[in-house]
């Protein structure tokens, strides 16, 4: 006999919010939530650092994958700007890490990046949201920074 299901109503509609977004879904971001997933997030990380030396940043990438399966991606570019961002009021590491649609390719004619491969702005935060632990060192303007994210929350 079919399990009665609760009434579908106004309080059935829901959104999923933070790392909900991609860790409940990851398939609407990388095509699928098996291994090919796994494999196009770090394409998405190694993307952003093929856009960097494209564009002039940075002569190597290294990446490395451990006994783990965890994976490491190092590249010599200009490091992620992280500081505070005045015209969105937030950290840039908060938007780049933990927002989707947050990046530094969406200008017209900038000159950020004549070409680009990554997902402009989704593949550094939905990689961070669908893994079990992340952790970036970041160097920039003579500075290193330091972040550690678990499930999708900075720790």
């Amino acid at each position: 006999m079919a399990k009665r299901k609760e009434e579908y109503g106004n309080e059935s509609i829901k959104s999923l919010k933070g790392a909900d977004r991609v860790r409940k879904r990851p398939a609407v971001i990388f095509g699928s939530d098996g291994v090919e997933g796994c494999a196009h997030s770090i394409f998405e990380i190694i993307s952003n650092s093929i856009d960097e030396a494209r564009d002039g940043h940075g002569n190597r990438i290294n990446v490395t994958l451990y006994p783990d399966h965890s994976v490491e991606v190092e590249d010599f570019g200009r490091g992620i700007p992280v500081d505070y961002n005045k015209a969105e009021q937030r950290w840039n590491w908060d938007l780049v890490f933990c927002e989707l649609y947050a990046g530094g390719k969406y200008g017209e004619g900038d000159g950020n990046y004549d070409f680009s491969l990554g997902l402009n702005g989704l593949g550094l935060c939905a990689t961070q949201y669908a893994s079990e632990w992340m952790t970036a060192d970041i160097y920039r303007d003579g500075m290193h920074y330091h972040l550690d994210f678990k499930k999708g929350e900075n720790v």
